[in-house]
């Protein structure tokens, strides 16, 4: 691919989470705050009439707790669907079947489903880069009863091979022409799949553990997701052990497999159809899963590379920062939380066969109950880490570096999600789905302002419930655009079925302040859905949102079934042969003006 289609200049205006800030020393806590009402009537998605308050209140009426099956965006604002599972990425390829009998090849050719973090990337600089970029997009989950038709599919050898070629990431041009995006048909669209090749590099790049006898291939895709200053996404891999089992009775779990969720009953149960899959027949395959996957939008030919140095997790977050020009990527995944501090600046370290993110330090998180934390090194040698602890090597530390993170005392997070740091203060913002009482924000403030300190002080930006009378659960990501507001996702589908549940409606998207002041309620979801990532373009005109699960299983709305699949909801087409189906929408001000004013 030449650098035609590479944005010129400094990237910094791409990714202004990635400029190193001098970080605000305190900022005033503040509870989410959002008053629950009841759902109107009617199935508009735009309106108009948006307020400006002068108090520094993000500047829209905010939307009511929401139970029906809708998407809402308040007054004065428009959401229009963009990318639907199954809408066709090339010229002449396949429509989506409403029945779910799309093939395994034709999935291929289409937008992946169970959508969850995306990037918007400009083609150019300034006013262009606004209106015409790719879209990046993560597909980590499925529901197979909505993927496939009727009673047949899954647990098929077929059905196994259209589930692989349903997750992983799709990248498309989309362009915005008179106030409506749309996908472009162009040679950069493509999907990765768990059937694509990769490559792996850094200190496990041809290492005894990854190689199983052929040739490594493709990522089972993530919600985690990230963008470097060199405008290549990244996305974690944090489902990838519902894809392995084994059909060997005799085969019993070691405590690597037990900390990384491996069990011989898969979720998915591809292991049945193929031996990659089995964790008795190849045991060397699930150790190539669980990395960061680092993927150039703007090359089809570069194959997608997992970053070996930054660890082996499940991974439900990332974001980058920067310190002295080296990136810092901040990860989280079910327990724990990290950072990787690369040893260069990335402008000095970016060239062909050698990456930035291929040599660094990597760290984990422990909080103290002064407010202040600390990063231990996941060293090898260090306490916990030795041989005799079980560590053989830095390998061995990299390969099970969620054990690690446990055995160096890091702190055990409930749920955290996808952090975000903000572009002015630098100050780093991280979700806790299950952070006590439904959920709760934390946000830290690095030593001497600097990303890659060793030290940390943090605080509670906002507790589920807590305030002025708002209730609010499950925050499971924090996206900050240029401008400084706060998009705060929630995914309330798996919640049980109580009095508190009845008061949260449907997922929804919140927009705060970072001083917590005032946050209200922007968006909510249709049934079932989750909010799973928000992107922006640079102006700040449109924010794209990621709507995952649709008509899937919720415990306020029941479950799909083969014979009504539409029995939780059938957003956003609503036809009556159809089913739900995961789709990114775009989300413009009626008057143009930026989203959230």
């Amino acid at each position: 691919m030449t650098d035609r289609t590479r944005p010129a200049g400094d990237p910094e205006p791409h990714s202004p989470a990635v400029t190193r800030r001098r970080l605000l020393c305190s900022a005033g806590a503040g509870a989410l705050a959002a008053a629950l009402a009841g759902l109107p009537s009617g199935t508009a998605l735009a309106s108009r009439g948006a307020v400006v308050p002068d108090d520094g209140a993000p500047g829209f009426t905010e939307v009511p707790v929401a139970g029906a099956d809708r998407l809402t965006v308040p007054p004065g604002y428009t959401a229009r669907v963009l990318l639907p599972w199954g809408a066709p990425i090339a010229p002449g390829g396949p429509a989506w079947r409403p029945d779910a009998s799309d093939t395994a090849d034709r999935a291929r050719q289409q937008v992946g489903t169970g959508h969850g973090g995306l990037h918007y990337l400009p083609m150019g600089p300034s006013r262009a880069g606004t209106r015409d970029g790719l879209l990046v997009l993560g597909h980590s989950t499925l529901d197979p009863v909505l993927l496939h038709p009727g009673a047949h599919g899954a647990g098929t050898a077929e059905g196994t091979a259209k589930e692989i070629a349903s997750l992983g990431a799709t990248v498309v041009r989309v362009e915005l022409a008179e106030g409506r995006w749309r996908m472009a048909h162009d040679e950069l669209n493509r999907r990765v799949t768990a059937d694509t090749p990769v490559v792996f590099s850094g200190p496990l790049a041809g290492h005894a553990a990854l190689d199983t006898g052929e040739e490594p291939l493709g990522t089972t895709g993530g919600s985690a997701h990230a963008v470097t200053p060199w405008n290549t996404y990244l996305t974690g891999e944090d489902t990838f052990a519902d894809a392995f089992g084994t059909r060997e009775r005799s085969w019993r779990p070691g405590a690597a497999h037990d900390a990384y969720g491996l069990t011989a009953d898969s979720v998915r149960g591809w292991h049945r159809h193929l031996d990659r899959f089995d964790l008795a027949r190849t045991p060397g395959e699930a150790d190539r899963f669980g990395w960061v996957v680092e993927i150039d939008p703007f090359d089809p030919q570069a194959p997608p590379a997992k970053r070996t140095a930054l660890g082996r997790l499940g991974h439900t977050g990332l974001a980058v920062g920067g310190s002295r020009g080296r990136p810092v990527v901040y990860m989280s995944d079910t327990a724990h939380v990290y950072k990787f501090v690369a040893a260069r600046p990335w402008a000095e370290s970016r060239r062909p066969g050698s990456s930035p993110l291929d040599e660094g330090t990597l760290y984990a998180l422990r909080l103290d109950g002064d407010g202040t934390g600390a990063w231990l090194p996941l060293a090898h040698g260090r306490s916990g880490l030795t041989a005799r602890d079980g560590f053989a090597d830095q390998a061995a530390v990299l390969l099970r570096a969620r054990e690690a993170a446990a055995a160096v005392g890091a702190t055990g997070f409930q749920g955290p999600g996808r952090p975000a740091v903000h572009p002015d203060s630098g100050e780093v913002y991280l979700p806790e789905a299950d952070g006590g009482g439904g959920g709760r924000l934390i946000a830290w403030t690095e030593g001497a302002g600097d990303h890659a300190a060793t030290v940390m002080a943090w605080r509670e930006f906002a507790r589920a419930g807590a305030g002025r009378g708002t209730v609010f659960a499950s925050p499971g990501g924090v996206f900050s655009g240029a401008d400084g507001r706060m998009w705060i996702s929630t995914d309330v589908a798996h919640l049980g079925r109580d009095a508190s549940r009845e008061q949260l409606g449907n997922s929804a998207l919140l927009c705060a302040d970072a001083a917590g002041r005032s946050v209200r309620r922007f968006m909510t979801g249709p049934r079932g859905s989750g909010i799973a990532g928000v992107g922006a373009t640079p102006d700040q005109r449109t924010l794209f949102v990621a709507v995952r699960g649709p008509g899937t299983s919720d415990a306020r709305w029941g479950e799909p079934t083969a014979r009504n699949p539409r029995a939780v909801g059938n957003w956003p087409g609503f036809d009556p042969g159809g089913r739900a189906r995961c789709a990114v929408v775009a989300v413009r001000k009626d008057d143009g003006g930026i989203v959230g004013t």
